[in-house]
């Protein structure tokens, strides 16, 4: 296998997230740089039995990113590829994207140091990581176009809104809420609640200090919003609402 440099794990529905980030660490690292992306073409060939590529391209990685999202933090696999990476020693980086909290990443890989990609700071620390574990010095640049690149791209099937209209605005369980501004959290009311069950979702308050075992097990972050210029989380003391599909083909 050709030497690889940087592994990044993601989920298929974020490639577009994960090959924007490939591109930017080779602009910043230089061109020369080997990034394994596992839906990139350029990274697994024609034939190559693709369990066995990416196992070995972790184990030839000294640096691995995991994206995690709100889509990607309880996926079995992503945690397979992060513990395959501590396991053979490499720098393993968490990175959270599209809106998740540092605080809903759950063990083992909120004991390492986790980055952001929402923020020039965290992007140019997150650089000087992979700086650090390949002995190369960085020289970042774009950045301004890379965080507007990398926050408003919409995973793939996230672009439909899912929901249910209320009051004038709109209760979104799914779509791209998150690459729009974000606002001050409404408060919960259990007209909200009612409105969503009747619409087909399993809606609860989750605590806001513990929210990974939820999004673990499928639900997501309910925000307000008119589908246009603004999100709001909803809250009540120290819960968030969430919210998931009673039915999968729930609207």
């Amino acid at each position: 296998m050709e030497k690889i440099h940087v592994f990044i794990s993601h989920i298929t529905e974020e490639k577009e997230t994960a090959l924007c980030l490939k591109e930017f660490l080779r602009e910043s690292l230089g061109w020369g740089l080997h990034i394994f992306v596992s839906s990139d073409y350029e990274s697994i060939g024609g034939g190559d039995i693709w369990f066995t590529t990416i196992v070995d391209a972790l184990k030839a990685s000294p640096v691995e990113i995991v994206l995690l999202s709100p889509a990607s933090v309880g996926r079995p696999w992503i945690n397979f590829e992060a513990g395959v990476g501590i396991g053979v020693g490499s720098a393993v980086i968490p990175v959270v994207v599209h809106g998740l909290e540092r605080s809903n990443v759950g063990h083992p890989l909120s004991s390492l140091q986790i980055r952001s990609l929402e923020d020039d700071e965290n992007v140019r620390a997150l650089v000087k990581d992979v700086g650090k574990g390949l002995g190369m010095s960085p020289r970042i640049s774009h950045m301004e176009r890379f965080l507007s690149d990398i926050n408003t791209k919409i995973p793939d099937g996230a672009s439909a809104w899912r929901g249910v209209e209320w009051e004038g605005a709109y209760l979104a369980v799914d779509g791209p809420a998150l690459k729009l501004p974000e606002r001050g959290a409404q408060t919960y009311q259990e007209a909200m609640g009612t409105a969503l069950k009747a619409a087909g979702f399993k809606p609860y308050l989750a605590s806001r200090q513990n929210l990974a075992p939820s999004l673990k097990k499928g639900y997501k972050i309910v925000h307000m919003t008119d589908r246009k210029a603004y999100r709001a989380e909803i809250e009540g003391f120290d819960v968030v609402l969430v919210a998931k599909p009673d039915d999968p083909i729930a609207h």
